[in-house]
């Protein structure tokens, strides 16, 4: 199928993909030696190219998945969502598409803040709880799962195993902030991005998107964006305590 893209240029012009967004916030946090984390990692695929010897990128998620690269690097969730490392162990964290299957934010956001190391960063991606697309979603989500997956399959050829459930319940700007606040994770910065993905299977739909988002986003700035990234800190800690903490790693 066609997909239309200059009809969404032409109608926001400049826009960043929100994918190049997410990768160029990590590379601004990348350490030259140290630890990253997927969080919700799927395959295990997606930070894959940015690990080498002097820098480890592991992937934990619930379960495997079916087609998991790189187990040696992936460690499962436990059921009750604690992540399976060690306070103070990576550089960054990142999420890509998980916020909106949070079923525990307090829970996700204390577990992020607990496994970086001080003046570590939470890089995350997701969809805006805000946006109509969200509100179209919640509505499948009324009928048996497997139905959803049956017809996201068939829409875009995305394999079962692929769609989860969807909750937002910390997709908003303000959320975010409260639970982020809740966690001791500082704010570092707010962006979002426009994209009509959702309608590629139909380039009819694909351009009414776009109008529509164009117009939002005339009424309001950010309803007429569906993306939104956010990037947080755990606060560095002082120098005596720094001293400390490394102290107490050497021993």
């Amino acid at each position: 199928m066609n997909y239309p893209y200059d009809f969404f240029i032409k109608w926001f012009p400049g826009e960043l993909n929100h994918g190049t967004g997410f990768y160029n916030a990590i590379l601004a946090e990348m350490p030259t030696a140290g630890k990253l984390l997927d969080l919700g990692c799927g395959d295990n695929t997606l930070l894959a190219s940015y690990r080498y010897p002097a820098r480890e990128v592991w992937g934990t998620d619930f379960s495997a998945h079916p087609d998991l690269q790189h187990p040696e690097w992936f460690r499962p969730l436990s059921a009750d969502g604690a992540i399976p490392f060690a306070d103070n162990t990576f550089d960054i964290v990142t999420s890509f598409m998980v916020m909106e299957h949070v079923s525990d934010p307090a829970r996700f956001f204390s577990e992020i803040s607990r496994v970086l190391k001080p003046g570590g960063v939470y890089v995350a991606q997701s969809i805006h709880g805000l946006h109509y697309v969200t509100w179209i979603r919640r509505l499948f989500d009324l009928v048996p799962h497997r139905w959803v997956q049956r017809l996201l399959k068939n829409l875009y050829g995305r394999d079962e195993h692929d769609t989860f459930p969807t909750r937002y319940l910390v997709n908003s700007k303000r959320t975010v902030a409260s639970v982020a606040q809740a966690a001791k994770l500082d704010w570092v910065s707010w962006q979002t991005y426009a994209s009509e993905g959702y309608f590629i299977f139909s380039p009819t739909l694909f351009r009414f998107a776009v109008l529509l988002d164009w117009s939002l986003e005339k009424i309001h700035a950010g309803l007429g964006r569906i993306y939104f990234m956010v990037v947080l800190r755990k606060p560095a800690l002082p120098s005596e305590a720094a001293g400390d903490l490394i102290q107490t790693e050497a021993a």
